[in-house]
């Protein structure tokens, strides 16, 4: 569903996604407008769906995170029943921050943030390998993070 923007929804977006802890009276003064005008635009882009949740990024590194990486998978099978088993299998696992399951010659795109490569030698024979379907595992450790943003151009 596309949602119809004006010129003052796409500021409040912006403004709201550099700094999703802005109070409405910060935003409207930003805006130029008063803060009852402004929640209700905000409520509106709330009830709407296009601002989904509020929250804080917390940096991996300094809660012992050190090492992100992103494992590609393929499936032994497609089926319903199978990739139904892995979506679940992988939703339980808290190491792995983002799935998509994609179309071409690899099923699917992990991102994963361990500790350190040893744990994640641990978490890939114990656990990820042994998720019943997945045939095989290719992953990639991040070594310098070049760019990270949540904005959406807007």
């Amino acid at each position: 569903m596309n949602v119809t923007l004006d010129s003052v929804d796409r500021t409040i977006l912006r403004a709201l996604q550099s700094d999703g802890g802005m109070s409405i009276n910060a935003l409207a003064q930003q805006l130029g407008m008063t803060p009852p005008p402004c929640w209700r635009r905000v409520k509106r882009l709330r009830d709407l769906g296009v601002l989904q949740r509020q929250v804080w990024v917390v940096d991996p590194e300094t809660v012992g995170l050190g090492v992100t990486l992103y494992a590609t998978v393929k499936l032994t099978t497609h089926d319903g029943a199978a990739t139904t088993a892995f979506r679940e299998q992988i939703a339980l696992l808290p190491e792995v921050l983002e799935c998509y399951v994609l179309l071409g010659s690899i099923d699917v795109l992990l991102k994963i943030v361990v500790r350190d490569v040893s744990y994640y030698e641990t978490f890939f024979y114990n656990r990820l390998s042994q998720i019943p379907g997945v045939r095989e595992v290719t992953s990639s450790v991040i070594m310098t993070e070049v760019k990270k943003t949540f904005a959406l151009p807007i």
